[in-house]
């Protein structure tokens, strides 16, 4: 940084005094002395150098040192006031002193105690300076502390979102929104690889110009998307720069980060200025990428959910298919069963009619066979009863 010249203006209506001063006593380069003649020149000097240090003869020909003293504070000056008296003029000092001025000499001049005096003058407009100037670096930080927490703030907040959706539609829409949000920018799009075809599909877009909205949902051609996804970094470009693509020759500026699964690119994010003319910073794209890599996450993620919901409704509609069927199967059960059950019914009831001695008188051996059939029919009905109480 180069150094700040203290500017002095000298009012004097002797030019020998004038020249000793600016080549004697101030002759060092980080002075820039200003010379007025007289009271009327001063004053006009003094509204267009806006000096730092005014050393001033009280004895002008055309002003009294007491009124140039009050014109001198008329024009706001408020910095140190180095008035010059003739020796032994104590009155004249101090009536200066009550107008305004911060110090004196007396002639003779004398170049060690003219230096001395008007150094004195100035350390305070330096330290003033430099306060003023850190002052002013400090608003600055704090001013671009404060906006980038309001970004990060901004981002959290937008990744929270992003992340948790699962509708893609809702989830470009929040995308878009924040990219233009924390860029400032005209518009915004977004761009997804088609694997299947090899094209990059324009998915969304908020603010566009006319000619791309027909663009939509459709295959197309852009080779900065293709640039950043390849180099899998953030890129801005302005002005002349853009000349040289065809899709972005009447934008101002544009700014593209790449949407990124692990090491593949799978689509990108992009801005644009087509009304504003001013250009995005590299703050942008980095702002701009953490964006795109929360919407990476965020389509990914909602692609898993919808793979996963599809999958679980088919497993569902299987489940209520195999369901149906075990209905189906059951009915059928039923009905044989029921079938089953009337003639063994039947051919129980007749057994026992025949071992009673409905027919006559049965033999012994042939009586216990037929007890043992009837045993095992009973059986058999009674586990066709069970079957059909647990198919009912």
């Amino acid at each position: 940084m180069s150094q700040q010249h203290d500017v002095i203006l000298i009012i004097d209506d002797e030019p020998e005094n004038r020249l000793l001063l600016k080549e004697q006593v101030f002759a060092a380069s980080n002075y820039r002395v200003v010379e007025a003649k007289d009271g009327a020149d001063g004053l006009l000097k003094l509204r267009q150098s806006n000096p730092d240090l005014i050393v001033m003869d009280l004895e002008l020909s055309d002003l009294t040192g007491r009124d140039m003293l009050v014109a001198i504070k008329s024009q706001g000056y408020r910095g140190p006031l180095i008035v010059i008296a003739s020796s032994g003029d104590a009155r004249a000092v101090i009536d200066a002193f009550r107008l305004g001025a911060t110090d004196y000499m007396t002639y003779p001049i004398r170049e060690a105690e003219a230096l001395s005096v008007a150094e004195r003058g100035l350390g305070e407009v330096r330290l003033r300076r430099q306060r003023d100037s850190l002052m002013s670096r400090l608003q600055t930080a704090n001013q671009e502390l404060e906006a980038r927490l309001n970004e990060l703030t901004t981002l959290y907040d937008i990744g929270q979102s992003v992340t948790a959706l699962h509708d893609l539609e809702r989830l470009f829409e929040r995308v878009l929104e924040g990219a233009v949000s924390v860029t400032g920018a005209d518009h915004a799009m977004l761009l997804l690889r088609d694997d299947e075809a090899g094209q990059l599909i324009l998915r969304a877009g908020k603010n566009m110009r006319l000619v791309m909205l027909d663009r939509l949902g459709e295959a197309v051609a852009d080779p900065l998307a293709d640039l950043v996804m390849t180099s899998r970094e953030p890129l801005t470009v302005a002005g002349e720069g853009l000349r040289r693509f065809t899709n972005a020759k009447d934008l101002y500026a544009v700014a593209y980060a790449p949407l990124t699964v692990q090491t593949m690119a799978i689509g990108a994010l992009a801005v644009g200025n087509h009304q504003k003319q001013s250009a995005f910073n590299d703050n942008h794209g980095r702002l701009l990428k953490a964006l795109a890599d929360y919407a990476a996450i965020g389509i990914v993620n909602a692609r898993l959910f919808s793979m996963l919901d599809q999958r679980a409704r088919s497993m569902e509609a299987a489940y209520r298919e195999l369901q149906a069927r075990d209905a189906e199967r059951g009915r059928q059960l039923q009905s044989v069963l029921v079938r089953l059950q009337q003639p063994l019914s039947g051919i129980e009831t007749e057994l026992m009619r025949l071992i009673q001695g409905g027919e006559g008188k049965v033999p012994q051996a042939i009586s216990r066979t037929l007890v043992e059939i009837g045993q095992q029919i009973k059986q058999l009905n009674q586990m066709i009863s069970g079957l059909m109480q647990r198919q009912g």
